[in-house]
């Protein structure tokens, strides 16, 4: 039984990674396919904006899924290993959680705000343009939010290799 758990918790957690790992060249993808297709660089790069946003949306519903999925096994599995076998994936799962969730449901809609104020079109306005600098510094956050929620999954997965200790029985 424990073994089934162990490999569960070890499959969500593959999933979750190899989605932000896939997210990486569908983003390229859309910017690469659809800025040429525009007359209008600004437009194209808002066309493939959207549908990086409706991606990442879909990336971290499923983020949030499988994080829950994973702490809710490696609870049931904390019955049959000792907890220093699964308390640093959990921490860091956890840590993957909350920026996740920080993510989609604080930055995420700020960063809509910022996209709307100037119009819609973030890269048709200048630079020096206030909308326009409060959505580039919230997108940096968001790029670095999500490359702190892939390395900590990666060392996640790491750790969920190792050999876990049996749990003694009294």
């Amino acid at each position: 039984m424990k073994n089934f758990f162990a490999t569960l918790a070890l499959l969500v957690l593959g999933i979750w990674l190899g989605a932000l790992v896939f997210f990486v060249p569908v983003a390229q993808a859309a910017f690469s396919a659809l800025r040429p297709l525009f007359p209008d660089q600004a437009a194209g790069t808002h066309a493939a904006g959207l549908v990086v946003s409706q991606a990442i949306g879909s990336l971290h519903s499923l983020g949030i899924a499988c994080g829950i999925i994973f702490l809710l096994l490696t609870l049931i599995l904390s019955r049959f290993i000792h907890w220093h076998s699964y308390t640093l994936q959990a921490l860091l799962v956890l840590a993957m959680l909350v920026l996740t969730a920080y993510s989609q449901f604080s930055l995420i809609p700020r960063m809509n705000t910022a996209r709307e104020s100037v119009g819609g079109v973030v890269d048709a306005v200048p630079v020096t343009n206030p909308g326009r600098q409060i959505f580039d510094k919230l997108h940096d956050q968001s790029t670095h939010i999500e490359s702190a929620v892939l390395i900590c999954g990666l060392v996640a997965f790491f750790f969920a290799g190792r050999p876990q200790k049996p749990r003694r029985l009294l």
